[in-house]
């Protein structure tokens, strides 16, 4: 965090923070014991939350009780995301980058005059970057300005970065190249595919297309022989490089061998089977790295689980392969700011479920040889994928036993589906639930939940109303937890 915050914008968002998680009004005393700060700071930070709040028409409001007391009121789905990206937009570190992408030829000596302060404070901001950039393998050199790496990690980084930074529709677009050019492209493309793409898949394409055309006239980037070989043996790539003379692009081989991992690693061709069994079918020929990984799934799939993967289904060939092949574009969190772990939040919120998780990875990476090993390495972009993947087939439940819940009430099986769905809702990630009706013996399940009251013995029983309240979802969770816990202590 402090890698994009200065101290003062650092006390903002811990402000932020507070008010936002008492959901209460907050004394002005209570505030400055936190942030220890005097009122006037206090009262400076609020000016400018409430100010930047009124952007938002509403959705986000900071109430001011006459300078002494203040709440934070905000619509259930405001993407807070965006007040947080403002302080980091703001800060000295994120322009550096930007000025680095759009002056590559220019040093930190350039950015201090342009930022009309001197070399002495920029420098102090910008070596912290150098442990920011470490932690995706690349190297920064401070006072150059410049990132050493694979070409292929420096654009990813700069996609990712601009990416996080405009994610919101109304963000201007960032490149200098005009967007209107880099739409005629995308349009000409899907003229050439004969396809139509949808809004997210021209928004990533445009970031891409503009990330490689500005960067290509910087430094060329390099595609393996190996790579090249099962890129052109794919019939689907001379739709690739007739769209590249026809447009008048004219990027080099080595450029349109890029484009092309881009198109098809990035989800910009999803959805168009004619692309997608095409290059599953160039992948299963030269038996590549990606598509070995996928069979090696496959098989610690059916060991662990005793669950065999559809590796007929060209789709499925497609898209494993796919989010392999992007793992390796860029390595570590692309949260850029926040550093968001999914790995974190799944520990925390399932413990279970993460060492499954953990053990599976582990299985994976133990049983293959080193080469393949390389493409589980990025388990900060891999997790998530394997975890759908798990969650997706039920596979979780293989080790978790699911709480048996009986539903047995007087209404019709219309309601019981309904209720069933709206636990799952609820509470589904974070148990496994197998439910029951009425023709099942009470001692063979967890739990009894009913409209009415009836002998339930030793199980444990939730009286529900028809349409649940508030006390009603209090208890379950309740209930829940406890019988977690005793399942837990029982293995």
């Amino acid at each position: 965090m402090q890698t994009f915050l200065t101290k003062t914008s650092l006390k903002k968002i811990v402000l932020l923070d507070y008010l936002l998680e008492q959901n209460a009004p907050c004394e002005i005393d209570e505030l400055k014991k936190i942030l220890h700060v005097t009122d006037r700071s206090i009262l400076n930070y609020i000016d400018e939350l409430t100010e930047l709040f009124e952007k938002y028409d509403s959705k986000i409001l900071l109430l001011n009780d006459n300078n002494k007391r203040f709440q934070i009121q905000k619509e259930e789905d405001f993407p807070i995301y965006t007040i947080y990206l403002h302080f980091y937009k703001a800060s000295y570190n994120y322009h550096l980058i930007q000025f680095m992408y759009n002056h590559p030829e220019k040093t930190l000596k350039d950015f201090a005059e342009k930022q009309f302060t001197s070399v002495s404070t920029v420098l102090r901001y910008a070596k912290l970057l150098e442990q920011y950039f470490n932690r995706y393998r690349i190297h920064f050199h401070p006072y150059r300005l410049q990132l050493t790496a694979d070409e292929r990690k420096i654009r990813s980084f700069f996609y990712y970065f601009y990416w996080n930074a405009t994610r919101e529709n109304g963000d201007k677009w960032p490149f200098q190249i005009t967007l209107s050019k880099i739409e005629h492209l995308i349009s000409s493309f899907e003229k050439n595919y004969q396809i139509t793409l949808e809004p997210l898949q021209k928004r990533v394409f445009s970031y891409w297309l503009a990330i490689n055309l500005e960067r290509s006239q910087i430094k060329k980037v390099v595609v393996t022989v190996d790579d090249q070989s099962v890129i052109q043996a794919d019939p689907n790539f001379e739709r690739l490089q007739k769209w590249n003379n026809q447009s008048g692009l004219f990027l080099d081989e080595n450029e349109l061998f890029f484009l092309y991992q881009v198109i098809y690693s990035f989800g910009i061709i999803d959805g168009n089977s004619q692309y997608e069994n095409s290059y599953a079918t160039v992948q299963k020929k030269h038996q590549t790295r990606s598509y070995k990984i996928v069979l090696h799934l496959d098989k610690v799939l059916r060991e662990m689980f005793k669950f065999n993967l559809a590796v007929d289904d060209q789709e499925l060939i497609f898209n494993f392969i796919a989010f392999h092949e992007r793992s390796s574009f860029f390595f570590g969190n692309t949260d850029l700011f926040f550093n968001r772990s999914y790995i974190d939040e799944v520990k925390e919120e399932s413990p279970k479920k993460y060492r499954i998780i953990e053990e599976f990875h582990q299985r994976l990476t133990d049983t293959t040889d080193q080469d393949l090993a390389l493409l589980l390495q990025n388990w900060e972009q891999l997790f998530l994928n394997y975890y759908f993947i798990l969650d997706y087939y039920d596979l979780f439940s293989f080790y978790i036993d699911p709480i048996k819940i009986l539903v047995h009430d007087d209404l019709h099986h219309t309601h019981r589906l309904w209720l069933m769905n709206k636990i799952n809702a609820l509470f589904g990630h974070s148990y496994t639930f197998a439910f029951y009706d009425y023709q099942t013996n009470i001692r063979e399940v967890d739990l009894v939940i009913s409209n009415y009251y009836f002998n339930t013995g030793e199980i444990p029983l939730i009286l529900m109303k028809n349409i649940p309240t508030e006390r009603n979802w209090r208890q379950l969770g309740e209930v829940l937890f406890q019988l977690t816990t005793i399942k837990a202590s029982l293995r």
